[in-house]
């Protein structure tokens, strides 16, 4: 794969996720002042898939990779950490930023391919890395993916990722490929938040094996120290996500 190829994917998919984007928060939350109120009021039930592994946040540096609406950057600015959110999305941006500022509480949001991050001058600066749900299949080159996370973690640091479990999105999803091992790229759309909705554009995905994800970020040089699967939401009887804890 040239770096053209991946080039071409990230700009298609960030042309995706721009379209409509802003009134597709709207829709899904309500204004940000609504859904500020609640973050206010319940931040650790945002992050309640997180804080089981982050422990305590409060002071600490961390970065919100892909972090779209801004929701679980803010709620950890909320819980006094200092975060720094990347994502291609300038519709994204717009809606974070006047999320935490209805929040009170401030959040650097850098609109950014991540793979070009280390162009933003905050090499090995970050304590945690924190990667929610629907990260790594934007990814033709999961190796070079962690190699650049590896670069933004501090030495000592930790890389936290919850994701959508591969058995679930390559057999079970609608939309995939439907065979555990496809190794090629998927048209599907772009995640709307409101169920039943219409299409807001589509995307190309690569789903990733559990195997292949586990042993791209020990190459890229963190050391697993903890991977749990848990239960789909709707069928509790296949993984529906995991959550690998990694350190740097």
């Amino acid at each position: 794969m040239t770096s053209e190829a991946s080039d071409e994917t990230t700009e298609a998919n960030r042309h995706a996720w721009n379209a409509q984007r802003f009134g597709a928060w709207l829709s899904a939350f309500g204004s940000p002042e609504a859904e500020a109120r609640k973050i206010v009021a319940e931040p650790r039930q945002v992050l309640r898939r997180l804080l089981p592994y982050l422990g305590e946040v409060a002071g600490k540096r961390i970065c919100n990779v892909q972090g779209s609406h801004g929701r679980v950057a803010v709620a950890l600015a909320r819980l006094g950490a200092e975060v720094f959110l990347i994502d291609f999305a300038e519709e994204n941006r717009r809606f974070a930023l006047e999320l935490a500022a209805c929040a009170g509480v401030s959040i650097d949001y850098a609109v950014c391919d991540v793979l070009k991050a280390n162009e933003l001058g905050r090499t090995r600066q970050f304590q945690v890395l924190v990667l929610e749900l629907g990260i790594l299949h934007y990814h033709r080159d999961l190796e070079l993916f962690f190699r650049v996370m590896r670069e933004l973690a501090a030495d000592g640091g930790i890389l936290l990722l919850n994701e959508f479990h591969p058995i679930q999105r390559k057999l079970y999803w609608p939309e995939g490929p439907h065979h555990y091992f496809e190794a090629g790229l998927i048209e599907a759309d772009v995640p709307n938040p409101n169920r039943g909705g219409e299409s807001l554009g589509r995307c190309m995905y690569r789903f990733w094996t559990l195997g292949e994800i586990v042993t791209a970020a020990v190459n890229a040089g963190f050391r697993v120290a903890r991977l749990d699967e848990h239960p789909d939401w709707e069928d509790p009887t296949i993984p529906g996500s995991f959550t690998m804890l990694a350190e740097a």
